[in-house]
């Protein structure tokens, strides 16, 4: 039994370590490979249009907005209301929300658990019994004598194992913004976003 319990324990020689942790980092990594492809390609399909003719200048996509918002009266019609109608082009990179996911942490968590208990349970029940009767005479002595006996054995033999493993992968990816780069860009891009007059100044009625 102490030889079964030994014997166990190469359960753990030979587990393939290298498969078990670096095969998640390296899924991982390539996840990560996606998700950055993903982010260029938002940003190409979306935030730029294509060339109008094969190596022509790439152009921003933007978003065109028209409103009328109220104007100074001209002089000497202070009691009277004009506004003017403007036009507004957005880039639609400052619109939308660029995707930027990534992995942080990759748990990787291997548990290997080997429980071993034997006990012996086994049933046998043997018995055995004998009677002897006997009478003696000696002269004027008589005996009468009487032997009976029994044997019996009982025994219980049980055998019971137990195995388990576990395996756990947790990957965690979040969103940290978009690169400072990609920031800056667009930063530039508002910067040049400006209302423009498509009409002149008219009279409220």
């Amino acid at each position: 039994m102490a030889d079964e319990i030994v014997n166990m324990s190469s359960q753990f020689k030979g587990l393939p370590m290298a498969d078990l942790i670096g095969g998640p980092l390296s899924a991982a990594c390539d996840a990560q490979v996606k998700l950055a492809k993903a982010t260029a390609d938002f940003i190409q399909v979306i935030g730029f249009s294509e060339p109008a003719a094969p190596g022509g200048a790439v152009t921003t996509r933007t978003a065109s907005f028209r409103f009328k918002r109220p104007v100074d009266s001209p002089a000497g019609q202070k009691d009277k209301f004009f506004e003017e109608e403007v036009e507004l082009e957005v880039p639609l990179l400052a619109l939308v929300k660029v995707p930027a996911l990534s992995i942080t942490t990759v748990d990787v968590t291997f548990d290997m658990e080997v429980k071993s208990s034997f006990s012996e349970h086994s049933s046998t029940d043997m018995s055995a019994s004998a009677s002897l009767d006997a009478s003696l005479n000696y002269g004027i002595f008589k005996a009468k004598v009487h032997i009976q006996g029994s044997v019996s054995t009982h025994k219980d033999n049980t055998r019971t194992s137990d195995n388990s493993a576990k395996y756990h992968v947790a990957v965690h990816a979040e969103d940290k913004g978009m690169p400072e780069g990609l920031s800056r860009v667009l930063d530039i891009l508002q910067s040049s976003v400006a209302p423009r007059k498509v009409a002149a100044p008219a009279e409220v009625q």
